[in-house]
């Protein structure tokens, strides 16, 4: 079979760009995964060797099936393709053979693998798994985790650990916070170890160190988080053993250190592929950046929407006016070259997508009206002498202290010089950035808000600073009271809802402080700065007086001098006709100073009537500009926002444009951004900044749903068009409209389980697989009264999320043969020590703890040595026979089997887990020494829930929705949509949640259908013992009536009721 064969135009498209960076827009079900796929077959058809090519994903599920794929697509395509391919890439290598040896000597061949004789390579599936010890003989398909835990192992000693160092789990490590809490002489349950944990989580993620975190201003709570990680860190090392983040964040830091060992892996790795790109944190983008640096041969699948509609007018070269949606590559426009400097500029590239979803109006004064997509980014910004009086109110940040409300004005009355009050009050704070809420006519409506929004979401209205003077008792005086008002809010959510709610980006704020030392800096990025030359020149700058600043910009190869003669202070600034190469610098400096921010601004303005006006306005989304923003006009002067609009597309196409040298242009007589080259928030390392990162980046979109019917996608696309930093796509099919979307009210959750079972036996009438039909939940409890209802109506099922690695049992198993391995790791010897029961009593375990061995009584010392003798045995023995072998061993030697099989019932049901464990750890086999061990414990700390369960049963699945990511099915119930349920508005496990990812989360479970969808909610539930009424989900009223078919109620319920 053709490789080529089955695409559509566009994912052809993908396929065939071989070298360059490339990023793959890709809506649900459009084929994302084939695409990739057919990209790697592609590459090996065009002599590129198998093991350069690296795919990463985000799940084991997805790594297995793009494996499965991948073999399966080349070994169709016969043996010719393969030796074809193979053959070419040998040849093409051989006049590298001298780089190539050290590239196998840092990942060595097996002898049984590398063979490839004139007759080329057998494509079997042992040549295309995630990994069999090394990696140098196929692609690496694996996820990020896996990926690094492999870099980690064959480089231990360059971090300071064995190479069997153990990967310490979500429950390994709370359990050693815990520790860690108690240690601080803090209440496990006043202090909650969750919360630590998802602060060291998110500051590895963000590629922090504990020296780093030290060095932040921290407020109390933060204060105590550091304390703790420190022990945290401690008993890690200690137990020689890493968490989930360190395997990245380390496998970061050691490419920082190690320039040839990353030169190695970059050349080992000359083709890069990343999924679902736009979720990569800081680490992880910055290990994509660091692997494609050199070659620059990455493909990444993600999302990006700035666009104007069509009917916009566009000035032209010669002052004629020309539709956006007739303008070609090549033509001139009338582009602002600087300080109001009119003159031609090319059109590099111009670009039509559909569009389906909200769009921005923005009416001016002078009667100028331009639409175009939320995300389009413009120039726009409150002006002295050109913003008219008005009253805010606003969100203010100060990092280290929270958030809160507050109002303020324009002062343009009454005032010996015109003040922009929101800078004033930002100062007045000493806050990081400021946001406008809502634009007002009179200080009462401004303050009639701030009370309500400071109610609604628990955010303060007091100042961050104390107020000058004394006042008896006055806690706005005082700063330790105010401190302490703020520690007891977790103000960081409200917030995010907040801006959620009014449309705007966190990434963008209406102000920004100046920077003043270390913890807080500003990278600032000016278009068009300077316009005597032929070509405009734009500026990018930063300033500081701390040494470290200077020291790092230094270390980048960027030109630091004193700010002033004489002064401590220092600045870097240089100018560069290629905004590109600004871009690259930025990134640079972001990587080095991660905690900087960007500030873009465009100085395009005209003549200054006073000389101490600005001639410059900021870069924001037309989602965030706000009535009172001054915008510059095609004459070099400067009109102000009147009102701002969200209007409906209305099925009309928009319109991208990238324009040479000045990335400007006017639109119906409003200078906006170009484009592609626009900055779409501070934050440069996500899939938002992937064509600054890449400049010239091939750009493929696909937009057709080959899974769902038109009616589900329709509805799909109602839903995610509200999310502001969405991935907008327009999903379409061939598939035709389908059935309609069933809903159903039930009375509480039983009739709503009945009412899914009833259902599901219909289908099952009409001749549909259990196996196509998926009940889809956002909480795990409420599989329970599901789980009742099959059971009634005798509906075999299957619940996918059942830990198979997080029994009791299974873990015991793993921590006898981790303890085997590294004897020092105490997390496992503390596990394992008394299972099977061995009669070391309490006190006896913390003297063993805390190093008091020569204190046991001889019988208890004689018991340890057994104990520790047994975990040498198991090494011995793993040492000379397979992984399953081994762990029949283990089960005999320990005295586990015995033990469980005089136990009880439930014993026994526990010795038929470990049995399985024994099959599972048969794919292990293959593997040489401890390897194979070392593998299996891996895999068991990286396993998601959906990778364990055995798809191969029988049954309608069960499901939570973060489970269903990337599957399918042709039925699908989603259950439980009430408020506060789904979407998700409570706090559960510490784990705060995110607007716009519930409606993702909600997008999701919709597309996971291929036929039709069942939709219920509950009039009243039963949560956490309660019997409360809800109210229906949010999401409900947003999908279009006419999707929606209602299905009939329980009568006898309802009178019952």
């Amino acid at each position: 079979m053709d490789h080529l064969s089955g695409l559509n135009p566009a994912q052809r498209e993908a396929v065939l760009h071989k070298d360059g960076p490339v990023l793959i827009v890709a809506g649900a079900g459009a084929g994302k995964t084939k695409t990739i796929v057919h990209r790697i077959a592609n590459l090996i058809k065009e002599g590129v060797r198998p093991e350069n090519i690296l795919a990463i994903t985000f799940t084991n599920k997805a790594a297995k099936e793009m494996r499965d794929r991948t073999h399966q697509l080349l070994s169709s395509s016969g043996a010719d393709f393969a030796r074809r391919g193979v053959s070419q890439a040998d040849e093409t290598d051989n006049q590298s053979s001298k780089n190539k040896k050290s590239e196998d000597e840092m990942l060595p061949r097996k002898a049984s693998e590398g063979a490839t004789g004139a007759g080329g390579r057998k494509f079997s599936a042992e040549n295309f798994r995630a990994f069999r010890g090394n990696i140098s003989s196929e692609p690496y398909i694996s996820t990020f985790h896996a990926l690094c835990a492999h870099i980690l192992r064959e480089n231990a000693r360059e971090i300071g650990m064995t190479k069997y160092f153990k990967i310490s789990d979500q429950e390994d490590s709370l359990s050693l916070i815990k520790a860690a809490v108690k240690e601080n002489d803090l209440d496990p349950k006043q202090y909650s170890p969750r919360y630590f944990q998802s602060i060291i989580s998110k500051m590895k993620g963000e590629a922090i160190t504990l020296d780093e975190f030290k060095n932040m201003e921290l407020n109390y709570m933060e204060n105590l988080a550091q304390e703790v990680w420190e022990k945290y860190e401690a008993s890690l090392a200690k137990e020689k053993a890493l968490d989930f983040d360190d395997l990245l964040l380390k496998t970061v830091l050691l490419f920082r250190k190690n320039a040839e060992l990353l030169k190695s892996y970059q050349n080992r790795f000359k083709y890069l592929h990343i999924d679902e790109y736009q979720d990569t944190n800081k680490v992880q983008y910055e290990l994509s950046q660091l692997l494609a640096r050199d070659h620059k041969n990455i493909c990444v699948v993600g999302d990006n929407d700035q666009c104007l509609i069509s009917g916009t007018n566009v000035t032209m070269a010669d002052g004629t006016y020309k539709k956006m949606e007739t303008l070609k590559k090549g033509e001139f426009v009338l582009s602002n070259y600087g300080c109001g400097d009119f003159r031609p500029a090319r059109i590099l590239s111009a670009h039509k997508r559909a569009k389906k979803g909200e769009l921005i109006r923005i009416t001016t004064l002078k009667g100028k009206i331009l639409t175009s997509t939320p995300e389009h980014i413009h120039f726009a910004g409150y002006r002295l002498g050109t913003t008219p009086q008005l009253y805010f109110t606003y969100l203010m940040h100060k990092k280290g202290t929270g958030w809160r409300i507050g109002t303020t004005q324009v002062y343009t009355k009454s005032q010996k010089q015109p003040i922009i009050g929101l800078a004033l009050r930002n100062n007045q704070e000493h806050a990081d950035s400021s946001w406008v809420i809502a634009v007002h006519k009179t200080p009462n409506e401004a303050r009639i808000l701030e009370y309500n929004l400071s109610l609604k979401y628990r955010i303060p209205t007091i100042p961050f600073t104390a107020r000058k003077g004394l006042s008896l008792n006055g806690y706005v005086h005082d700063q330790v009271t105010i401190n302490k008002i703020f520690s007891s809010f977790n103000t960081e959510q409200s917030a995010k809802e907040l801006l959620f709610s009014y449309g705007l980006s966190q990434e963008h704020p209406h102000h920004h402080a100046k920077s003043n030392n270390s913890n807080r800096r500003n990278l600032n990025i000016t278009l068009c700065a300077d316009r005597r030359g032929k070509t405009p020149m734009h500026l990018i700058s930063m300033s500081g007086n701390d040494d470290m600043g200077s020291r790092v910009l230094k270390s980048l190869g960027l030109s630091v001098r004193p700010a002033k003669k004489r002064s401590s202070s220092w600045c870097f600034e240089t100018v560069n006709a290629n905004y590109g190469e600004l871009l690259t610098i930025a990134q640079k400096i972001i990587l080095a100073l991660p905690e900087t921010h960007i500030v873009s601004r465009a100085r395009l303005g005209g003549e200054k009537k006073n000389p101490k006006d600005g001639n410059s306005l900021p870069c924001i989304p037309a989602g965030s500009i706000m009535p009172g923003m001054a915008l510059f006009t095609d004459k070099g002067d400067y009109d102000v926002v009147e009102k701002i609009e969200r209007v409906s597309t209305k099925g009309r196409n928009v319109y991208d444009l990238n324009i040479e040298k000045t990335h400007n242009f006017i639109a119906n007589g409003l200078i906006t951004h170009n484009c592609i080259y626009s900055w779409r928030g501070a934050d440069i390392r996500n899939i938002l900044s992937f064509e600054k990162d890449y400049p010239g980046a091939k750009v493929v979109m696909l937009e057709e749903n080959y899974r769902s019917t038109q009616n589900i996608l329709n509805a799909a696309n109602e839903i995610i068009k509200k999310n502001v930093q969405r991935v907008d796509k327009n999903l379409f099919t061939n598939k035709g409209e389908g059935d309609k979307i069933s809903l159903y009210e039930a009375m509480d959750e039983k009739d709503e389980a009945d009412f899914v079972a009833t259902k599901i036996l219909e289908l099952k009438d009409k001749g549909i697989d259990w196996r196509k039909i998926a009940v889809l939940y956002r909480a795990n409890y409420q599989s329970r009264v599901l789980e009742e209802s099959m059971i009634t109506y005798s509906i075999p099922y299957q619940v996918i999320g059942v830990k198979f690695y997080q029994r009791k049992e299974i873990k015991d198993i793993l921590a006898y043969l981790g303890a085997s391995l590294n004897p020092e790791n105490l997390s496992d010897i503390k596990r394992i020590i008394n299972f099977p029961p061995r009669g070391i009593g309490k006190v006896s375990l913390l003297k063993i703890f805390a190093g008091r061995k020569n204190e046991l009584s001889a019988n208890t010392q004689i018991t340890l040595v057994r104990f520790y003798n047994t975990l040498e045995k198991i090494k011995e023995y793993a040492a000379t026979h397979n992984t399953s072998e081994t762990i029949k061993f283990l089960l005999a030697e320990s005295g586990i089997e015995k033990f469980l099989k005089d136990g009880s019932e439930d014993d026994l049901e526990r010795l038929e887990n470990l049995r399985e464990l024994v099959s599972l750890a048969k794919k292990y086999d293959n593997f040489s020494g401890l390897d194979g061990i070392t593998k299996l414990l891996e895999d068991a700390a990286l396993m998601s829930d959906q990778d364990t369960d055995k798809e191969e049963k029988d049954g309608v699945r069960l499901m939570t929705v973060h489970a269903a990511k990337g599957l399918e099915f042709s039925y699908v119930f989603i259950v439980g949509l009430e408020q506060g349920l789904f979407p998700h508005q409570s706090i559960k496990d510490d784990e705060i949640k995110d607007p716009e990812e519930e409606r993702r989360l909600f997008y999701v479970a919709l597309t996971r259908a291929e036929k039709k969808i069942f939709l219920t909610y509950a009039s009243m539930r039963t949560i956490f013992g309660s019997r409360d009424y809800t109210m229906p989900s949010e999401f409900l009223s947003d999908i279009p009536e006419n999707l929606i078919e209602l299905e009939p109620q329980n009568l006898l319920k309802t009178a019952y009721y």
